[in-house]
Order: C-alpha cells, then structure tokens, then sequence
C-alpha cells in the first residue's frame, strides 16, 4: 500500500513540474521557431522526394526495390525522409532539450523548484515528460505536414504505411530526447549538454549509415535500428541488414539480423540507461 502511495506522489510530482516546464516552454519563441522550420524543412524534402536514377545506389542502410513494380510514392517519400531524419531529427531535439536541467542549473532556476514540496526524481520525470511531449507533437506537425504535401503532389497516399513511418519516426526522437535530457541532468551547463549530445548524435547520423561499419556498432549508435523499422513500413524499402518478419524464416543476410521489436529494443538501452545513471546523480548533487 505505501509503495503505490509513493508511486501516486511521486506521478503526482512528475505531472506538476511538467505542467510548470510546458507553460515555460510556451511563453518563448524557441518551440514555436522549431516547429516552423521542421515543418518547412519536411515540407521541402518532400516536394524534392524523387527516386534514385539508373544504377544509383545511395550510401544508406535503407534501399529501394521495385522488383519489376512501379515505385510507389510513399515508399519514395519514406525513402527519402528516412535517410534525411537521421540529421535532422537530432538537431530538433538538441535544440528543444539541451537546456532542460542543464540550463535551469545555470540560471539559478533549478534551485528555486527544488524549493517547492517535489523530490528530485519527480523533477527530472516531470521534465522528461514535458520534453516528450513537445518534442512529439513537432515531430507529428512536421510529419503530417508532408502527408499532406506527399498527398498533394502525387494525388495519393498510403496513409498505414506513412502511420507507421510517423510511429517510427516519433519513437526515434523520443529515444533522442531521452539521451538529451540524461546528459543536461548529468552536466551544469548548457553548451556542454548542447556538445555532449549533438557530437555523439552527429557521428552516430554519419556512422550509422555507413554499410562499411560492422553491424553491432551500427546497433548501438541508434540509426540503425531507426532505420530497420522504416523499412518495416513499406514492401518496397529494404534495410541491410533486412528486418526479419517475425512470421518468416531468418534471412540468410550477412550480420546481425534484427526484429522490428529488437530493434525497438536497441532504440531505447540508451536513454533509459543513461536516466537511470543520470537520476542516481542528480539525486546526490549538492545545488
């Protein structure tokens, strides 16, 4: 009975500071400005999706085969966002994370909420959560953004497989926003939070679609398992290696040969460790 009870106060802690957190967020121009240039620079690849020419073969993980078919808009479209989402999902979420303890340290505001009746624990949930939540709702304007222009420009759309390549999508961001917001917990400043998250981000968005770099590697830099579950989305986009249909027998594929659910998996080691670790010092911090 006491532990639920703690669990309630500590829920009931977390949606405080998240309340508290969004309505900061939204009184500044920084959420609204990211939301504006995702949904242009979606918008923009979309209108520019076109698929590889004769015996083109771009150096990514995901690949488009027609077998003999027609390539279908909104594989071209996943295609193509695939591959452009790996950077720029990263410096969407450093953006609108980065600062989230790290910068409230900085600014002498952390000190004032740890005056309020809420335990440290329930601060960096609470914070967590609001970062999820706007990170989320960017990610779903700017992605449903280039539905409708996918829509508009090609006259149809596969609205399950683009659902799926949202899901996807929103879930790879979250795993980001994860990692941001434990590394802004471990840190006191906000550029080192900005550098210690986008560096990595950024040479795991280079690394990670290199074909060249051995696939447990590949794993653990968190593109490739993004990129699995996008080929998941449609018949016509494959991934190396290739997802392995639970309901099919393994593929002979060179490599390490993930799930979709072993890759969710792998998508989130990363930031729930890195929470765990983060929590356990912050806890211990002297403000």
């Amino acid at each position: 009975m006491t532990d639920r009870s703690s669990v309630r106060r500590l829920a009931a802690q977390a949606g405080h500071v998240a309340r508290q957190e969004l309505l900061w967020l939204w009184r500044g121009w920084t959420v609204p400005t990211v939301a504006v240039l995702f949904v242009l620079t979606v918008v923009s690849v979309v209108r520019r999706a076109d698929p590889p020419g004769p015996g083109e073969q771009p150096l990514t993980l995901l690949v488009l085969v027609p077998n003999g078919d027609p390539l279908s808009p909104t594989a071209v479209v996943l295609f193509t966002l695939g591959r452009v989402l790996t950077l720029l999902l990263p410096l969407v979420v450093v953006v609108l994370t980065a600062g989230t303890l790290a910068g409230d340290a900085e600014s002498g505001r952390l000190r004032t909420l740890q005056t309020f009746p809420v335990s440290r624990s329930a601060v960096v949930g609470g914070k967590l959560l609001a970062r999820s939540a706007v990170v989320g709702s960017v990610v779903l304007l700017g992605l449903t953004a280039g539905a409708l222009t996918s829509w508009l420009r090609f006259g149809t759309a596969d609205l399950v497989g683009y659902g799926l390549f949202l899901l996807a999508s929103v879930a790879f961001a979250l795993s980001l926003t994860g990692t941001t917001v434990a590394v802004s917990t471990l840190v006191m400043a906000r550029l080192r939070a900005v550098a210690l998250s986008l560096g990595p981000f950024l040479v795991s968005a280079f690394l990670g679609v290199d074909p060249g770099v051995p696939s447990v590697l590949r794993t653990g830099l968190l593109i490739q398992p993004y990129q699995l579950l996008v080929a998941g989305t449609h018949a016509q986009l494959v991934a190396i290696p290739r997802v392995v249909p639970t309901a099919r027998p393994p593929a002979p594929i060179g490599g390490l040969v993930l799930s979709d659910g072993v890759s969710l998996c792998a998508l989130f080691a990363w930031p729930v460790a890195l929470l765990v670790l983060a929590v356990g010092r912050y806890c211990r911090r002297d403000l």
